[in-house]
């Protein structure tokens, strides 16, 4: 698939799951308190019927009709170092736009925290991206929080206005193939039992 196309169609998903809880910089201006998607109960036989995308689609994530691979890119770390997209295989990876100014964006965040821990042993890692901000006020603020997740930056936002063009929090979730299944834009409770044992379940 050409590269083209990949954005086109991660700007479709991006149009059809903006909500309330994401958020652009004008947007944060006038808000004074984050919002998060609610996460709707999940049925036991839905929570154990095995497939992931069943389960993703319950909690309210987008799930592509097929696996589509990432357009390329790279980000240095916040704690140097530099990640690749191209590296992503191997392991489940939550990948997520967000930003120090943004308020659903730090909303979600301690609960992303709470799943890094939770996923401490597995084959899952979390790749969460700046976007458009300096990386001494990205430092400052993660340093406030405590957060231990890795961070990367997109200080020129170019990442950010091809995967996240629609709002931030945005977030998608890649399998051990390093191909993008699901997605969701706006602000979720990342240390949902059910959500934890899905990813349990796909880092195996």
């Amino acid at each position: 698939m050409e590269k083209s196309m990949k954005i086109k169609m991660f700007s479709a998903f991006s149009l059809l799951v903006l909500t309330l809880a994401a958020c652009t910089p004008s947007k944060a201006k006038a808000e004074d308190q984050a919002v998060t998607t609610p996460v709707e109960p999940v049925s036991a036989e839905l929570a154990v019927s095995g497939d992931p995308a069943t389960v993703l689609a319950g909690l309210g994530f987008y799930v592509f009709p097929e696996p589509i691979r990432l357009p390329e890119f790279n980000a240095p770390g916040l704690a140097g170092g530099m990640i690749e997209s191209t590296e992503f295989a191997g392991k489940v990876t939550l990948l997520n736009f967000w930003a120090t100014w943004c308020p659903p964006c730090r909303k979600e965040m301690p609960s992303i925290e709470r799943l890094h821990a939770a996923m401490n042993g597995y084959d899952f890692t979390i790749v969460a991206i700046s976007v458009s901000e300096k990386k001494n006020t990205v430092e400052e603020f993660i340093a406030s929080a405590g957060y231990t997740f890795p961070i990367y930056l997109d200080e020129r936002g170019s990442i950010g206005s091809a995967l996240a063009s629609q709002g931030i929090p945005t977030t998608y979730i890649l399998d051990k193939d390093g191909l993008v299944i699901a997605g969701i834009v706006g602000s979720f409770e990342y240390d949902n039992e059910t959500l934890v044992n899905v990813f349990r379940e796909m880092a195996k």
